[in-house]
């Protein structure tokens, strides 16, 4: 579904953590295989995943709205979101913010 929705969005390039490589690689080789269709061969951008704002988190869940900051987040929810994050002082290791 999520390789389908690349060529769906008509996206040039495609910016998701590692946990996608894989399907991002496959929309590639099926961008070469199918030439013919004229699909464009996606770019690659990944990157490291995103701790969430919520003590033990690995990763920032779209399924949970509360431990993400969302492109379409207002300022003030961007805001809200760091001010009740996860964020114990003096300590970096697994601090989000």
């Amino acid at each position: 579904m999520q390789c389908a929705d690349i060529f769906f969005l008509r996206a040039e390039i495609c910016q998701l953590g590692m946990d996608q490589r894989k399907v991002n690689m496959l929309a590639r080789e099926y961008a070469e295989e199918k030439a013919k269709r004229r699909l464009v061969k996606p770019i690659i951008l990944s990157h490291r995943m995103l701790p969430g704002l919520k003590q033990g988190q690995e990763k920032m869940s779209k399924s949970d709205p509360d431990s993400a900051i969302f492109m379409e987040d207002t300022r003030s929810e961007v805001n809200a979101k760091i001010k009740r994050a996860y964020c114990p002082p003096q300590i970096i290791e697994g601090n989000p913010v």
